[in-house]
């Protein structure tokens, strides 16, 4: 018999082989789901799940109970949890600008994987419902990323462990075949450990690269810490322990591998993932085109140069064909570049207006608050207007005014640069935040969780008088 030789390996792992490989302890948990429950009370179940802040581990037959309890179970040292406050320190001080890279970047970029891919085109999760699944992975980083996430009463390894199992349950459902589609074993196994390994290196790698594009690089001790972090995450999604790599390079070389091997498929289900992203992005009200120029930057790529004209060509180049003109010279560049930039700050211009018309839409308006919820929370609303206290979303959109039109200087578009250019991008970030930040789900009672001291330190202004009508306002 002719011996195999893998096409893509890493550290003597063959990727093709560990795309056979899921995760034994999740699928053997939702396993005894399926036996025990019927497949309606199993689906309120699942759904409940993603809805709750809790998970009603009573009603989970014993080998579910058993798995959550001893994943809630975990210790850590205290050289881990130095690092994990390094980190949260990192996300306090950059966590805006990690949402925009996740959105304009990371996403994106990861759907040239095609056999994962499919998973999200099969189950219809991000097509037919493009903003609640945005919405479900911003509130996933929020909740892992939380001040002492890894203690046992924080929803940190909660949450991580809720995208386990329903990472479990989905591959049941779809080997299955219950979504009427036949899973083609061509494409390994659904949310394989190669996808697990890469999926959870992007929330770390991925942030690295856009910081670095976006002008704002990480030190390598914040990398450290950022990376250690993460890869514990990984571990308790399932991430088996030969692929959590033991710094920064040999993740990236691990990232790489992984890229070559599923990004060498013709791209076909990415395609109308990304144009889902950017159609849920436009629900911010931002302007396709200013999507398009924001994506176009943050797409910039040495290993796959190709991936913005690949991702996003078929469903935007007809309408927009400057922003995927293909210079041929030097000369031709650096004039695409500057007209590029020109549009970039004209569509930014359009959004700032936006927003400022439609201040008064961004509301948080709380289902279900009792009468004394309501009085606190007109006496704050009061208070906020007489000292003129700032949401998150007014005070980036000031930001992004100081920047577009700077009082005492004679800047035509033309002469605005490259810095200007990044400042813009910071404070977009914030809006973005902003948004997310008075969002309420349907039938979640606590809606979009930001966590009140990173709202209080997403929205510090300077002045005096914030601090106590913040600490008011958080202990409602």
């Amino acid at each position: 018999m002719k011996k195999h030789t893998p096409r893509f390996d890493w550290n003597g792992i063959d990727l093709e082989a560990l795309r056979l490989v899921m995760d034994k302890p999740a699928d053997s948990a939702i396993e005894a789901i399926f036996e025990s429950k019927s497949m309606e009370h199993l689906r309120t179940l699942l759904v409940e799940m993603a809805a709750n802040d809790s998970l009603v581990s009573n009603e989970l037959p014993k080998p579910m109970h058993d798995f959550v309890q001893e994943e809630l179970s975990i210790r850590f040292s205290p050289e881990d949890i130095e690092l994990f406050k390094e980190a949260h320190e990192v996300w306090k001080e950059k966590g805006t600008k990690f949402i925009l890279i996740l959105l304009f970047r990371a996403l994106p970029y990861t759907y040239m994987a095609e056999k994962p891919a499919n998973v999200l085109r099969m189950t219809k999760l991000l097509i037919t419902q493009p903003e609640r699944r945005v919405f479900e992975t911003a509130q996933f980083v929020f909740d892992v990323m939380d001040e002492n996430w890894w203690e046992p009463d924080k929803r940190g390894i909660l949450t991580a462990l809720k995208v386990r199992i329903m990472h479990a349950a989905m591959r049941k459902v779809i080997l299955d075949n219950t979504y009427g589609e036949e899973w083609n074993e061509a494409w390994g196994k659904p949310i394989s450990q190669e996808d697990l390994v890469a999926t959870n290196q992007v929330f770390s790698l991925e942030f690295f690269k856009g910081m670095e594009l976006l002008g704002d690089p990480l030190t390598p001790q914040e990398q450290k810490a950022w990376f250690h972090t993460w890869k514990t995450i990984g571990s308790i999604m399932g991430v088996q322990d030969d692929l959590l790599s033991k710094d920064v390079a040999e993740a990236w070389s691990l990232q790489h591998a992984v890229y070559n091997h599923l990004f060498s498929d013709k791209t076909v289900s990415g395609i109308p993932l990304t144009k889902a992203l950017v159609e849920t992005l436009h629900h911010f009200h931002l302007p396709l085109k200013l999507i398009l120029l924001v994506m176009k930057r943050m797409l910039a790529d040495d290993q796959f140069p190709d991936c913005f004209e690949r991702m996003l060509g078929p469903s935007y180049e007809k309408d927009f064909p400057e922003v995927f003109f293909k210079p041929n010279t030097d000369d031709e560049k650096i004039a695409n570049d500057k007209l590029l930039n020109t549009h970039l700050v004209v569509n930014l211009k359009i959004y700032h207006q936006t927003i400022q018309d439609k201040k008064g839409d961004f509301i948080k308006k709380a289902p279900n608050q009792g009468i004394v919820e309501q009085l606190m929370a007109l006496v704050l609303k009061i208070l906020s207007l007489l000292l003129k206290q700032k949401t998150i979303l007014e005070i980036h959109h000031d930001n992004l005014d100081k920047v577009l039109y700077p009082k005492g200087e004679d800047k035509t578009i033309e002469e605005i640069g490259e810095e200007v250019i990044m400042e813009s991008m910071s404070a977009l970030s914030g809006i973005i935040i902003g948004i997310l930040s008075v969002h309420f789900r349907e039938g979640k009672q606590s809606g979009f969780r930001i966590p009140k001291t990173l709202r209080a330190n997403w929205a510090r202004t300077g002045k005096r008088g914030k601090s106590w009508i913040w600490n008011i306002g958080n202990r409602l």
